[in-house]
């Protein structure tokens, strides 16, 4: 099931600002067709300006209860997001910068320490 997001303001040709737990919209690669995909950043604020990729946690919609590792996120949280999501903490990647396409919301400081914390356990860090 695909992530739908809220109506977003129109966008800029200016790059959009990106910051730990942003919320982003990001173009499908080449070789991909569907629906956009969103991810949280997870990459600390020091890189997010310079380095050429940015990394993050994929959404998803599926909603599994995997609460060890995957952190749900509401749309009531000012995230941009119209359903409740979970953040796919054990997808983990990094990405071009070019393929974020804008900054739709952002999770919470709790929420984001939800999300810290997991990957923590994940990465046995």
């Amino acid at each position: 099931m695909a992530v739908t997001l809220a109506e977003a303001p129109a966008a800029t040709d200016a790059a959009p600002t990106i910051t730990h737990g942003a919320i982003v919209e990001l173009a499908a690669p080449d070789d991909a067709a569907g629906a956009p995909r969103v991810g949280v950043v997870v990459q600390a604020d020091l890189f997010n300006e310079t380095h050429a990729t940015v990394t993050l946690c994929p959404l998803t919609a599926v909603v599994g209860g995997e609460s060890l590792f995957r952190v749900a996120i509401s749309p009531q949280e000012h995230t941009g997001l119209t359903v409740e999501c979970e953040v796919q903490v054990d997808r983990i990647t990094s990405v071009r910068r070019h393929r974020i396409v804008k900054v739709i919301g952002h999770a919470s400081a709790t929420r984001m320490e939800q999300v810290d914390q997991a990957l923590r356990r994940w990465l046995a860090l």
